[in-house]
């Protein structure tokens, strides 16, 4: 790679960024709907790229923002109707960067002191807009993006939705949201809505395939397999302990009743220092399991047991949002989540 990007809070070690990424995996049907709506020369000012973590949303969003700003000049070929991007281009380097003056990239900002990031994106950094689309021309396009706005707290949200409400001349808002329900609706109705559903395994496997070269091909193919359509989720499934993970989420999710001595025991593991990225990978596993147990109630008719179901994963999602926010306890939350689980299970007993 030519560049180096700028961090951000959720890189993994060794896996290419969003940015450092040159090809899209899977997105054909997404980014032929962007050039669509290019060529049609009547761009919407906010797409929001909705779906599920680690499915390419930031990475198309950073390609189309080298395609706005770069034209066709930085392609180098298309496969199967998917873009392929020169590394080297001048506007590649600076997207990548941070440093082109008509681009700016809003996600965590880092900690004032010591290492890591915030839990939220702060008021303050979208306040940057309001200085990014003053101290730039509007004869080109100007493109923010906010990656992901669930990390938004309420008084971010409402700045990003005051500026949406009365948007700058030629600006273009790219918002990444992995979860509806944490963007406020008024800022939902005021964006294009673009879907992304989770990536086909053989996607996930070739994304894997093409960056862990050195892993073993059967460890790689579990791992697309236990994905879920998240090459990100994938990946930590590689190279973080995740295959053996998904075997505790399973014991856990899979008993008729908690069994407390397991559930404790791998609250424990998992509230070690450095064990953030397990713990991720539990919560991903677990709010899935739900989603899909939900999914299978309501298509077998039991709707009563979906709306149950849907609503404990809706509060245990802002429970667990909040608790990231305020570094809360994570034992007693896997705790209390087994508990409620329980209870949605079997209400009556």
């Amino acid at each position: 790679m030519s560049f180096a990007p700028v961090p951000g809070h959720d890189d993994i070690d060794d896996v290419p960024t969003p940015a450092e990424r040159m090809k899209l995996l899977g997105r054909q049907s997404e980014w032929k709907e962007l050039e669509a709506a290019l060529a049609s020369g009547r761009m919407h000012h906010a797409w929001l790229f909705q779906g599920p973590e680690g499915v390419g949303k930031a990475t198309t969003a950073l390609a189309f923002a080298r395609r706005l700003l770069g034209g066709p000049e930085v392609l180098s070929g298309r496969f199967e109707g998917e873009p392929e991007f020169l590394p080297n281009h001048p506007i590649v380097r600076q997207i990548g960067q941070g440093s082109h003056p008509n681009f700016l990239h809003i996600r965590r900002p880092s900690n004032d002191k010591g290492d890591g990031f915030r839990t939220q994106i702060t008021v303050d950094e979208i306040r940057r807009l309001n200085h990014f689309f003053r101290s730039t021309a509007a004869d080109s396009w100007r493109i923010a993006l906010v990656d992901p706005a669930d990390d938004m707290n309420r008084n971010a949200a409402n700045a990003l939705l005051k500026i949406l409400e009365e948007p700058p001349e030629r600006s273009i808002f790219l918002i990444v949201n992995h979860v509806p329900g944490r963007l406020l609706p008024t800022i939902r109705s005021r964006a294009r809505t673009l879907r992304f559903s989770p990536l086909a395994e053989d996607a996930v496997l070739q994304g894997l395939s093409e960056t862990l070269t050195g892993e073993d091909a059967s460890s790689l193919a579990t791992a697309a397999r236990l994905s879920g359509g998240s090459l990100r989720t994938a990946f930590h499934q590689v190279l973080s302990g995740g295959l053996e993970i998904a075997g505790e989420i399973d014991r856990l999710y899979g008993a008729a009743r908690p069994d407390w001595r397991h559930v404790q025991s791998l609250a424990e593991a998992l509230t070690q220092k450095g064990r953030e990225e397990a713990w991720a990978l539990v919560r991903n596993g677990l709010f899935d399991r739900v989603a899909a147990e939900a999914r299978q109630a309501q298509e077998s008719g039991d709707s009563g047991r979906a709306t149950a179901l849907a609503a404990f994963w809706q509060s245990e999602s802002a429970r667990w949002l909040e608790a990231a926010a305020f570094n809360l306890d994570r034992k007693q939350i896997l705790i209390t989540f087994a508990s409620k689980l329980a209870e949605v299970r079997v209400p009556n007993r």
